[in-house]
């Protein structure tokens, strides 16, 4: 479940952290500023916090009537100071949680988060990823037992160069020579992960990789593309610009054909990721579905907070590099 604090109270995030930790939860703390954006991009399921010390006493009730309409998510209320005076009128209009001043100071028990989801019927990830499990086709840890012709499940790497028209400003000569270089980069980065490129444009393509329960090698590929993004320019491809480039990560199942003989292929898993990559995504920003982030590494999900809703579906992006 993704936790949004909106509070202007100094390290209030230290009294969540074992029922944060305990469930595997993420935890965002937010100016109230931001309530209205940050509740509008919040995943469904996503449970929504006012630190009732953080808002003027009218401002509190218009903030809270807010969170209440906020479709597909719950709230409740912290209370530092005990300012609320009818704590069940907080529950008769459908919140989740009261924190007060004893609470918030002891610091919350491990459980807490989890009876929470129970009380309002929050789907876990657990469940989350057992209903997603039920479609797919093991495509194994390599490439040994995938075949021509038939359907599988694979992760999906979409990764594409920004700043297209710059790029192509340079001339035919230097551009041919960027995108060669990106396109030798990335495939050699993929290859200790069993990623595979497999469909190329101009300015970048599809990289698959063999599907075994685990999503490991994708996510651990990508995070490396974002974080050598620097050295790839100065060092690899040795350009006087850095490139900037995308990433959208995704699961599902399509059939396999072999790399140049992917033209007749129809399948809605990468229709997804490539709109996520060329229509949702950010420049030189890294995505995932919730589909694929449920069978990410636990150590690499902390690299990643909650972005929006797209499609459908859940969509976390990685946290921006200092």
């Amino acid at each position: 479940m993704n936790i949004y604090i909106f509070s202007k109270t100094r390290n209030i995030e230290k009294a969540f952290t074992a029922p944060a930790r305990a469930g595997k939860h993420t935890l965002e703390v937010c100016p109230p500023s931001e309530m209205k954006k940050t509740a509008k991009r919040a995943p469904k399921g996503s449970l929504l916090y006012a630190d009732a010390s953080s808002f003027p006493k009218a401002g509190l009730a218009q903030a809270l009537r807010l969170l209440a309409k906020t479709e597909g998510s719950v709230f409740g209320v912290i209370d530092p100071k005990g300012a609320i005076e009818d704590i069940a009128g907080l529950f008769h209009d459908g919140a989740a949680d009261y924190i007060g001043a004893a609470q918030l100071k002891k610091g919350l028990a491990k459980s807490r988060f989890s009876s929470i989801m129970k009380f309002k019927n929050i789907e876990t990830p657990d469940e989350r990823r057992k209903a997603i499990r039920k479609d797919y086709i093991l495509s194994g840890s390599d490439w040994k037992s995938v075949r021509q012709g038939h359907e599988y499940t694979f992760c999906f790497l979409f990764i594409e160069l920004d700043d297209k028209s710059a790029l192509k400003s340079a001339g035919p000569e230097q551009f041919s020579v960027m995108t060669a270089a990106f396109r030798q980069y990335v495939e050699e980065k993929v290859a200790p992960f069993n990623g595979r490129l497999w469909m190329w444009m101009d300015y970048g393509g599809l990289v698959i990789f063999p599907f075994d329960g685990t999503a490991n090698g994708a996510v651990e590929a990508a995070l490396r593309l974002m974080v050598n993004r620097v050295l790839m320019s100065a060092e690899i491809i040795k350009l006087d610009i850095a490139l900037s480039f995308r990433i959208a990560l995704h699961i599902g199942n399509t059939q396999y054909k072999g790399k140049g003989d992917t033209g007749t292929i129809v399948a809605d898993s990468i229709n997804s990721v490539f709109h996520l990559g060329q229509k949702f995504a950010e420049p030189g920003c890294l995505y995932c579905t919730e589909d694929i982030f449920l069978l990410a590494p636990r150590g690499m999900k902390d690299y990643f907070v909650p972005a929006d809703e797209y499609e459908g579906r859940n969509i976390l992006r990685m946290k921006r590099l200092v």
